[in-house]
């Protein structure tokens, strides 16, 4: 087999319908950031659906598409050969991506300050993955065994607990600081934040999607190696976001922003 076909035959069976789900997700972000720079930065009566008391938005759309991406970071965990070093590199990325929106926020009072969000969620889900599959592969030397998937299916159902438990303590405790948890502080000590992803429950949703990909993806392969070639054409976009998904995280907001205020230095916007 030639270079070209083992190259052409790598990339059909490559699991694009997980880049595709995750590339859609981080776009529908995009859309939601969107949204909230025109109405909350530059003060404009749009999108009214993402204020705080729509329903619909914060108690389905935006859980629905971070339970989405966040399932398949979990998922898509599978095909790392050293998850160590990805907590690593995201654990820097999630660390330098704060001191920028602080220092942002310093000296222009955006209201953009991200002190725990999706980025180092990811970081430590992935980083307590990667020592979940060490211990397991140390103590049953192979990397998926029934003790693993007992365990993750353990800590998926421990998760909902806490879930399920955490409005007990919300508004209860005063330390700001607990939002990383997932909880919800007094009124009193809420952080000044721009966005905030707690622990809870989306750690939870991340092991989801760990023992989800250990049996759905236990091949690494697409599930959907005859898809038709418009499938492929529809879906090229999505899949080139879900494939650049870290860069184009952090690169969106600053990008958007930047062709907002150049529109209303233009004059295009009033």
């Amino acid at each position: 087999m030639g270079e070209s076909e083992l190259s052409e035959n790598i990339k059909k069976q490559r699991a694009f319908e997980l880049d595709l789900l995750r590339g859609f997700s981080i776009f529908m972000m995009i859309l939601h950031h969107f949204a909230y720079d025109l109405r909350y930065i530059f003060e404009y009566k749009v999108f009214a659906f993402i204020g705080a008391d729509c329903k619909w938005f914060w108690g389905f759309v935006h859980p629905f598409f971070l339970f989405l991406f966040v399932g398949i970071s979990g998922i898509c965990c599978q095909f790392s050969r050293n998850n160590f070093k990805r907590a690593g590199k995201l654990a820097l990325v999630s660390l330098a991506f704060s001191a920028a929106t602080i220092t942002i926020d310093h000296f222009f009072d955006l209201g953009c300050s991200v002190y725990f969000n999706v980025l180092h969620l990811l970081a430590v889900s992935t980083f307590l993955f990667a020592i979940f599959d060490h211990v397991e592969q140390k103590k049953t030397g192979e990397r998926k065994s029934r003790q693993g998937d007992m365990v993750l299916f353990s800590i998926v159902m421990l998760f909902i607990w806490l879930l399920r438990a955490l409005p007990l303590y919300n508004y209860q405790i005063r330390n700001g600081w607990v939002m990383i948890l997932g909880l919800e502080p007094h009124p009193d000590y809420v952080l000044p934040v721009g966005d905030v992803l707690g622990l809870i429950p989306w750690v939870g949703v991340f092991f989801l999607g760990v023992l989800i990909g250990r049996h759905v993806y236990s091949s690494k392969q697409t599930l959907f190696p005859n898809a038709p070639k418009a499938v492929h054409a529809i879906s090229r976009p999505f899949e080139w976001i879900g494939r650049n998904s870290l860069i184009v995280y952090i690169l969106h907001q600053p990008i958007v922003l930047g062709i907002l205020y150049l529109l209303r230095f233009l004059g295009v916007l009033p």
